[in-house]
Order: structure tokens, then sequence, then C-alpha cells
């Protein structure tokens, strides 16, 4: 789906319009997760509501009222590289979510088996985003894209993944390795960036921010939801 296919250009400079691009730009209009592949948007509305967007429709009351481009689809457009709102965009930093409406999210964005696989994720990472995994890049690439996770950049964390010889081709020339790896990882890490430390197609992450204080809470969730699922990779209990 392409926005500037969906809409004529010439709707965009009408001042009506031109207020809710300006009203796109603020953090609140962050949005709550986003599928690059089909082009829509989830928002976080009024009160306990939330908004299902794409580039040509969107479940607000502006939108139903007038059937023109509302302030989500002017920000799903700009999220998706497909619209230039003009001016600085905010993002909410700082968002937090309800476990209520983690979970919302969590079953309409992952699948059976991914909700349980993310339920591990929870318990790893507990209250406090103290912990990680690595996950293939495309399961990765969907917990990034709905703002599940995001991705450790912490080069001592990355670099524990990887075998000691592996490391040592990030020492200086001509400097003698230690015995031990926390040592060797020690040395290393301060001299390296997380890009250059090679996972394979693997990225490892961390819970994202928004939910990171809900660890233990959504685990446990997910376990009521599933029940006869008993334990699952020492993490499912």
């Amino acid at each position: 789906m392409n926005f500037n296919e969906e809409w004529n250009a010439s709707i965009h400079s009408d001042s009506e319009q031109i207020k809710r691009q300006k009203s796109a730009i603020t953090a609140k209009l962050t949005p709550v997760s986003i599928d690059p592949v089909l082009c829509s948007g989830n928002f976080k509305g009024s009160r306990s509501s939330a908004y299902s967007t794409t580039l040509n429709s969107c479940t607000c009351v502006d939108f139903s009222r007038r059937g023109l481009p509302c302030k989500h689809i002017y920000r799903l457009a700009y999220e998706l590289n497909q619209f230039d709102l003009g001016c600085p965009v905010c993002s909410a930093t700082s968002v937090v979510l309800t476990k209520k409406e983690a979970m919302e999210l969590i079953t309409r964005v992952l699948t059976e088996d991914e909700q349980k696989t993310f339920g591990n994720f929870c318990y790893a990472c507990k209250n406090d985003n103290s912990g990680q995994m690595l996950f293939d890049s495309v399961f990765a690439d969907k917990l990034l894209s709905n703002n599940l996770a995001q991705e450790v950049t912490d080069t001592a964390v990355l670099l524990s993944y990887l075998y000691m010889k592996d490391i040592r081709n990030f020492l200086p020339p001509n400097t003698k390795a230690p015995r031990t790896k926390t040592e060797l990882i020690q040395l290393v890490a301060p001299f390296v960036s997380a890009s250059d430390i090679p996972l394979g197609n693997q990225k490892c992450l961390t819970l994202h921010s928004s939910i990171a204080h809900l660890g233990h809470s959504l685990h446990r969730e997910i376990c009521r939801l599933y029940p006869s699922e008993n334990k699952i990779d020492d993490f499912w209990i």
C-alpha cells in the first residue's frame, strides 16, 4: 500500500489537514505497534480505547466523520517513510503500558506459539530488564516493530554469547589474552562496537521500556492463557 497513491496530494495543503499533520508530530502520537508488511499500526486512544490504522483508514472518530487522513494516518505514513511531516517528530520514550494494554498487544500481534516463547522471554528479563535472549532475526524484527522488545547494545553482554576464540579477534595487536572469558570480555568490551559483534542470523533483545516493569506479570498471564504448558526451557513454570 502506498500513501501517495491512496490520497490526492492536493488535500495535504488544506488548512484542516495541516492541523492534523501538526498533531501527528507529538510524542503522544507515537504508535503502540506497526506492521511494516501490512502498512498498518495501532495507536493508543483516549481512556482505554485503541485505534487500528492503515494508510487509507482509521477507527478513530475523526476519520469516520471526515473520510480524510487523520493524525493517526499521517503519523503512520511518516513512520513508514511515506510522508514528510515537515518538522521534527517527537517519539514517546517513556510510554508505560499497563498489564492489560500489554496483553492486548501481545495477543493481537503474536501467534500462540510466539506468545509462549515471549512468556519465556518475559520471565528471563524479570521486572528490571536484567536478562535478555537471542532470537532469530525474523521473530526479533516482529518484536521490535511492535515495541515488545528492544535491542541490547551492551557490548559486554553481546560478547558473552561468543566463543573465547572469537572474542580474541577483537584484541589489539600484541596483546596477551587473559585466561578467563570474563577477564577477556572486560578487556575487549570498551573498544568494541555492538554492530561489530557477530551473532549470525540472530539478535539479542530485552523487553521494550514500555513493558520492562511487567516481565513476571506478563509471564504469569501467558501461563494462564496456556495452562496445559507446564514447562518450557526451564522458564515456563
